[in-house]
Order: C-alpha cells, then sequence, then structure tokens
C-alpha cells in the first residue's frame, strides 16, 4: 500500500469513527465523555506517524527508524493508558538503546554496496568516440596463389589426405581420452556420494560429534528416534529446539554446547530416574527457565544441576549462551 492509499484508508477510517460516536452518543447506547478518549488514546497519533513511515516504503535507515521511534513511544503509552503496561518509560529507554544499536548494526551488515563505478565525463565520451570513428578501415588483402603451395602438395600430398591418413589415429586417442575421464568421474562421483551421507539437514557428523549451524532460521532435533553424541549448535537469528525424549542416551557424561545471537532456545530433557542434568546458561537480554527456576533482566547467567547428578550413571552437560531471546530446559514426561 503506498502513502496516497493509507491516508485514504485512516481518513476514511476516522471520519467513519467520529460519525458512528456521535450516533452511538446521540441514541444514549455509550456514555462516553470525549475529553476522557482523547486523553486515553492520544497515543494513537504518534502509532499512526510510525505506520504512515512504513506505509510509505522508505529507502534508508534513517526514515526508517523515525517511523520505529514514534511508533515504539506510542505503543508505551497507549499501553500504559490501558493499563496493558506497569513498567517505566525509564525500562523502555533502558531496553530501547540496546535493541536501537543491535538494529542498526544490523542495517550496517546487510546494507547493500554500490560497486557500479563511476561513469566518465561526457566531454571524455565524445572525443573517444570522435576518435574512433576517425580511424580508417583497413583494406582486405588480396588472395595471391603461390608456387609454393604446389611444390608442398607434390611432396607432402594434399590436404584432404593428411587429414584422412591421420583421423585412424585422432579416433584412437579421442577413445582413450573418453575411457579415462568415465573412470575418473565415476571415482569423483563416488567420492562425492560417501561425503554427501555423512551430511545433515543443518550441519555434518565429525567423528563422534553432532554440528549444527544456521545462519537465518530455525533448527530443529529430535524430531525422531537418534543416538545422542557430543552436540554442538550455532545460530545467529532463529529458534533453536532440541528435543531429547527420543534420543538414546549413552552412559556416561554428554556435552551439548548451544549458542545463538538472536532466538529462543528449548531444550525438552527426559524425566528419567537414572539420567543427571546439569545446565549452564547465559542470556544479555531475556527470560530463563531452567529446570523449574526462572529467571529474567540484564545479563543473566544460571547453573544448575538436577538432584543426585553426581551419582547418576548418564549424564547431560548442557551449555546455552544467547544473546538476545528466551532459554528453557526443562524436564519432560
Amino acid at each position: 500500500m503506498n502513502r496516497r492509499g493509507w491516508n485514504q484508508l485512516t481518513g476514511g477510517l476516522l471520519l467513519i469513527g467520529v460519525g458512528v460516536y456521535f450516533i452511538l452518543q446521540q441514541m444514549g447506547v455509550i456514555d462516553l465523555n470525549l475529553g476522557h478518549l482523547i486523553s486515553t488514546y492520544w497515543p494513537v497519533i504518534l502509532i499512526w506517524v510510525g505506520l504512515q513511515g512504513f506505509m510509505s516504503r522508505p529507502k534508508h535507515g534513517g526514515a526508517m527508524w523515525g517511523s520505529i521511534v514514534p511508533l515504539i513511544i506510542g505503543l508505551f503509552f497507549l499501553g500504559r493508558n490501558l493499563d496493558m503496561v506497569d513498567f517505566s518509560f525509564g525500562d523502555l529507554v533502558k531496553y530501547a538503546l540496546p535493541v536501537i544499536l543491535i538494529g542498526y548494526g544490523l542495517s550496517v551488515i546487510f546494507k547493500p554496496k554500490n560497486h557500479q563505478p563511476p561513469s566518465p565525463p561526457k566531454h571524455y565520451k565524445r572525443e573517444e568516440d570522435k576518435r574512433v570513428n576517425d580511424i580508417p578501415e583497413v583494406p582486405q588483402a588480396p588472395k595471391m596463389e603461390s608456387s609454393l603451395d604446389e611444390m608442398f602438395e607434390r611432396t607432402f600430398g594434399k590436404k584432404k589426405d593428411r587429414e584422412k591418413d591421420s583421423r585412424p589415429e585422432q579416433e584412437e586417442f579421442i577413445i582413450h581420452e573418453q575411457h579415462h575421464h568415465k573412470a575418473h568421474h565415476k571415482y569423483d562421483h563416488k567420492e562425492y556420494r560417501e561425503r554427501k551421507e555423512s551430511w545433515n539437514d543443518h550441519g555434518w557428523n565429525h567423528g563422534d560429534t553432532i554440528n549444527k549451524s544456521a545462519f537465518i532460521g530455525d533448527v530443529h532435533m529430535g524430531n525422531e528416534y537418534f543416538t545422542l553424541k557430543p552436540t554442538n549448535i550455532s545460530q545467529f537469528i532463529g529458534d533453536t529446539v532440541l528435543d531429547l525424549t527420543k534420543a538414546q542416551i549413552p552412559y556416561g557424561e554428554t556435552k551439548i554446547n548451544i549458542s545463538a545471537f538472536i532466538g529462543d532456545v528449548k531444550v525438552f530433557v527426559p524425566n528419567d530416574s537414572d539420567l543427571g542434568v546439569y545446565v549452564q546458561t547465559s542470556s544479555f537480554i531475556g527470560d530463563m527457565s531452567v529446570l523449574g527456576q526462572t529467571r529474567s533482566g540484564f545479563m543473566s547467567s544460571a547453573g544448575m544441576e538436577s538432584p543426585h547428578y553426581r551419582e547418576a550413571g548418564k549424564k547431560l552437560r548442557i551449555n546455552v549462551s544467547v544473546f538476545i531471546g528466551d532459554v528453557k530446559v526443562n524436564k519432560v514426561g
């Protein structure tokens, strides 16, 4: 939707809303004070300004942030007026500044670069075209008969006869090259197939370790039955879900490392009496729910272990590191 269509839509809805309000007021259906209505819903104006900036489709980051700021402030004050938000404006600023820095950093990273070289001046183009057009055409050289060609043909034969004599040797060489290329291609295809079988959907297996990584997107592991090995999961933007209820957990200690920049991390652990779980988590911004304990705020970290962890035959050591996102590691079953 362009800016003109957005203005028409919002203007029409505003007039319709005012008309419906006065009709219901005259009919006695509602009993609302206009002053109270304006004092409560005045942040809608800021929200409208922010949405109008988005509808205009800005092409640079400054216009985008100029739309986000009034939108966030309007939503905050509207939530305060409707008793839907219980934190202060100072808390909003405390959370908003790091988010703005992160968003600006991401916009710098993903900003497209213009690699087009600058065009030369117009007067330079005209002089260059003029010099090219002034170059005279080279006349074609006349075909000359030489007696040396006749002497060469009498000595070595004609060109067609030489090609006919050398054709069997060329065909034998081509057949040999095709056989060699076919055998080499068969070996490369077999090696590629063996390498491909060791890859998973989002990662690869290296010996006794499972490695998974994703740049943008979600990572899900544990939809089917599998044998658990030491696992490393790395995520940039997206959620990570690790379901261990269908995993065959070996005896001894198994380490699981999960790191994410922006996204939630959820780990489901089976409620087994012979399984001990130790969880070490850290998060810059986000809530934590680890083995029934919850924490929230800035720069949170927690280290918790299940009862009788040291005496358990099967042990899980889970390390989760998240910059922005929630962390949940709980037992299921």
